[in-house]
Parts: C-alpha cells; sequence; structure tokens
C-alpha cells in the first residue's frame, strides 16, 4: 500500500483545511469509531497522533519533522473522511482499510510518539507541581 498515493488522492477532500482544523475534528472521529472493533486497538495512538499534530501546530511541541505531521494530518483525514478505498459504511472491511493504513502510519511514527508522550508526561509532571 503506498501511503503517498493515498494522500494524494485525499488532497481535494482536505482542501484548504489546515492541519489544526484536521486536529480540531478529534471527538468527533473518536466519537464515530469507538465502536469500529478493527480499530479498537488503534484507539490511544489515534489519540495521540491528533494531540501531537494540534501541539506542533501550535507550537507547545517542536519535537516533531513536517514530514510526520503530513503524514499524520493525511492518516486522520483518511480515518475522518466517510469516502476511502472501502467505505465505512460497509460493516467490518470498511473500517478495515483505515486500520491497515493508520497501523502503517504508526509504525513509521513510533520513535516520534515515543518521544511525544514523554513530552507529555513531563509537562503534566511540570505543571502538577
Amino acid at each position: 500500500m503506498d501511503i503517498d498515493k493515498i494522500i494524494n488522492s485525499y488532497k481535494k477532500f482536505v482542501g484548504n483545511e489546515k492541519p489544526e482544523d484536521v486536529a480540531q475534528k478529534k471527538d468527533d472521529t473518536l466519537n464515530k469509531i469507538k465502536n469500529a472493533s478493527a480499530l479498537s486497538g488503534l484507539l490511544d495512538n489515534i489519540r495521540t497522533a491528533y494531540d501531537m499534530v494540534a501541539d506542533s501546530v501550535t507550537g507547545r511541541y517542536n519535537g516533531v519533522s513536517k514530514s510526520t505531521i503530513a503524514l499524520l494530518v493525511g492518516g486522520l483525514a483518511y480515518l475522518a473522511l466517510p469516502i476511502d478505498l472501502v467505505p465505512d459504511i460497509i460493516p467490518v472491511v470498511g473500517w478495515a482499510d483505515d486500520a491497515a493504513v493508520l497501523t502503517w502510519i504508526f509504525t513509521r511514527c513510533a520513535e516520534e510518539f515515543k518521544k511525544y508522550k514523554e513530552f507529555k508526561s513531563q509537562s503534566q509532571s511540570s505543571s502538577s507541581q
């Protein structure tokens, strides 16, 4: 599966949306997928991806590359949009392609996710002191 082709095909759907606009859709997307069994193992990484994008574009976190932000935004847009390779309306299989795309993206971003989670942990511990 070529993620660049997927991201390029969805540019027309994302249009002029900025990464922070995609990040603001976090709650809607999480509510939409909470009962999708194919995605249940990915929920933590989906939340992390939304938070990392939001913190990066607002300047709260600078430890992520622009290419990773683009990859995450593409993956989150793919998840959020109802039209994709296998429409989400098709039971089980409709979410399987989303899970495959996100798994591929999250595997590529694993090291940056780890660094971001350490940053969040340090930020939360310093703000609670």
